[in-house]
This record gives C-alpha cells, structure tokens and sequence, in this order.
C-alpha cells in the first residue's frame, strides 16, 4: 500500500469520523511491511520518514531529535497540534507518546533458533504508533482545547540488552528538554492484542493517580472493558522519565504481557481493530474535553 494513499490520510471531523480501529490497524500493517525497526534494517528508516510524512503536512510543528547515548544513535520525533484555547492564560498542553522502535531480538520465543531474531513487533511497537498517527487524523481537522504533543521514542526497546535500559529515547527526550512541562501524558504501549487488557500500571498509580482516574472514569463511561479496575504491576517503560521529572504520565499497557510479547509471533494476525478502537476512543475524549488544569 503506498504511503500517500493511505486511507487514514482521508481527515475528517472528529464528531462526524470518530477514531478508527480499522485505519489504525492499517498503520500497523504499513509498519510491519517495513520490516524490524531497529539498527543495521532499512525499515527502521522507512518507518521514521512514514511518520514524520504523514504529520507534517498536517502538525502545527514537527521537529525531529537526533540523539547520540550508550554509544547508540537513535531519533525521537515530536509533532505539535496547536490547541483551540492556546491564547488563554490557563491553556493546557497533554503529551500522548509511543515507542517506534522494536526489540532487536526475540528471547522469549518457543524455537530458540529465533531468539537472536528481531522481533517484527506488530503490538509492540506499532500499536502505539498506530494509536497515535490515527488521532493525528482527528486533530488535523478539529484542534483539541488543548495543546496536543504526539511524541515518538527511539530506543526504548533495548532493555536488558549488553547491559542497556529501556526507555533510552525518552529519557534522552526528557533530559533536552528540560522546559517541557505538558499537564498530563499518555504513553500508548502493546495496544492492539486480541484480548487487550490495560490494568491500573503501578508506576502510574504512586504518580499521577489522578490522571488515572480521570482515564479510567472515560473508559468505564464509554463500556471500553480493556481498562480493567484492577491493579497491575510496576512497569519499566517511557513514563518513568517523566515521573521522575515531577510530570503526570500514566501508561497504557497490556499486562500480563502477551504471549507474543518479545517472540517472533508478535504478528499483525495477534491485532484487533476493536483493541485499538477502544484505546483511541478514550484518549479522544480526554484530550477533546474542556477542563481545568490538573
């Protein structure tokens, strides 16, 4: 499917063309085709120029920063949507973030011939993206009150590796920009599984429970039963580098982790629009509604 003739490109009113589970599905699918995106494979350039084109005709500003750390290069990309109520003193800036890159190797599979695969990353990886460039549609046509920062992370996924962190590209983000201070964050991960379910992630509850909440209260408004009411677990992933910044950033993530999760069966055929559908719909909302600070 070319790039520029991508249905998701066809941008509608928000009201009128909800968020789309089916058209973020084909964003995976276009990711997947690239290829892995990590070093040393060409799709992990095609997929950072299929983003930064599809947002730039659209975004009021989109930057790309390159970034040189543990001896990696890696580019995170940041894209603007100026808010409706921009001009007025109390305006609201919200960060909905994802990672782009996917795992270098796939250590969980079932065939240990695969395990020094890279690992395709149909969930984990595109999902989010896939979350993010759909509401990127919604916001092209209809500003949100708010402020909207989608950002893409480089790096995240080289956890555990020769001794690497994860989440490399985010707190790369956040040490740059140090006067960035968005009121709230979405980071969008392992979205699109068949059986999604996103519990209360425990990094997010002891920092931004509030933010939370107001999510959860969205999901459960809205019938979206991937959001379950239960705790989870304490999650590594690109919120900590705002939280430790003082910012309110939650995650979004399946958990227990797929059994696709680091495998070569992380597949598109493992993805469910209506997944990503329920994900995209309660992040519209919140960015959609007028409400005071945090």
């Amino acid at each position: 499917m070319s790039l520029f003739t991508l249905p998701a490109l066809a941008f509608g009113q928000p009201d009128k063309q909800p968020f789309d589970g089916q058209l973020a599905m084909e964003h995976i699918a276009q990711q997947v085709s690239f290829g892995p995106r990590t070093a040393d494979y060409a799709g992990k350039q095609k997929t950072l120029t299929y983003i930064q084109q599809l947002l730039e005709p659209e975004a009021d500003q989109v930057l790309v920063q390159s970034f040189k750390s543990y001896g990696l290069v890696g580019n995170n990309l940041w894209a603007s949507f100026y808010g409706t109520d921009s001009k007025q003193t109390n305006h609201r800036r919200i960060m909905l973030a994802a990672h782009w890159d996917t795992r270098p190797i796939a250590e969980h599979d079932s065939v240990p011939a695969k395990r020094a695969e890279p690992v395709i990353g149909a969930n984990d990886g595109a999902s989010g993206v896939a979350v993010l460039l759909e509401i990127a549609r919604l916001l092209s046509e209809k500003r949100a009150p708010a402020t909207i920062d989608l950002v893409f992370f480089d790096l995240e996924d080289m956890g555990n590796i020769d001794n690497l962190p994860f989440s490399i590209g985010a707190t790369e983000f956040v040490r740059k920009n140090p006067f960035y201070r968005p009121n709230a964050g979405v980071v969008v991960d392992m979205v699109c599984d068949r059986e999604l379910e996103i519990p209360l992630e425990r990094f997010s509850r002891d920092g931004a429970k509030d933010l939370q909440d107001q999510i959860w209260r969205i999901a459960r408004s809205q019938g979206a039963t991937a959001f379950k009411d239960r705790k989870g677990t304490y999650i590594e992933d690109d919120h900590l580098p705002f939280l430790r910044a003082g910012l309110d950033v939650v995650n979004l993530i399946h958990w227990p982790f797929p059994k696709s999760w680091h495998t070569s069966g992380d597949t598109i055929d493992q993805c469910s629009a209506d997944s990503l559908q329920q994900v995209g719909r309660v992040i519209a909302e919140f960015i959609y509604l007028k409400r005071e600070p945090l």
